[in-house]
């Protein structure tokens, strides 16, 4: 059976980021539902947050099945952020993720756009400077297909982003 994936992200641009990092991993276009944002209500931040405990609670009932979460961290740590995520399941009574379960969850710190300057480099970036946005959604394709061979091969420099590490080490969960 093909696995399915549910996928939620902030923005456009994270959106493509990571369906592009997971056809290179084989999962098709029919294999991940992106949930649309909710354009002008609310940020992308909020949405996440909101809808993350829902979707948790919907995965966990189907089978061959993951959730993908990818949510910026901003000026907090990626540890503050993920208690935020089971804050926000706590206050809508849905039990928080296990580590074994069917959730990946990738927190770049400060904004995806950090992730994006050090894959154009792979220099050393500072996780508290926001970058600039990418010029077209598309631009983030080359970045993607480079992460994911370095995640796939487990070979990421020693100047990569903490935040970026973990999100590979996440990846891992991932079965086809």
């Amino acid at each position: 059976m093909t696995a399915k994936i549910v996928l939620l992200c902030e923005d456009n641009q994270t959106q493509s980021f990571v369906r592009r990092f997971l056809w290179q991993r084989n999962f098709r276009y029919r294999d991940v539902f992106t949930k649309p944002l909710p354009y002008g209500k609310q940020s992308g931040e909020q949405w996440v947050r909101t809808q993350f405990p829902r979707e948790l609670k919907a995965i966990r009932r189907r089978q061959h099945a993951y959730l993908v979460v990818v949510l910026d961290a901003d000026t907090r740590t990626v540890a503050d952020t993920l208690a935020w995520l089971d804050a926000e399941c706590s206050k809508q009574e849905v039990a928080a993720r296990t580590s074994d379960g069917p959730v990946v969850i990738a927190v770049p710190k400060r904004n995806v756009e950090t992730w994006f300057e050090f894959l154009k480099t792979t220099q050393t970036v500072d996780e508290q400077r926001t970058y600039p946005r990418l010029a077209r959604v598309r631009d983030c394709r080359p970045l993607a297909d480079k992460l994911f061979r370095m995640c796939q091969a487990w070979q990421l420099p020693a100047s990569a982003p903490p935040s970026l590490v973990a999100a590979c080490s996440e990846y891992r969960k991932l079965r086809r």
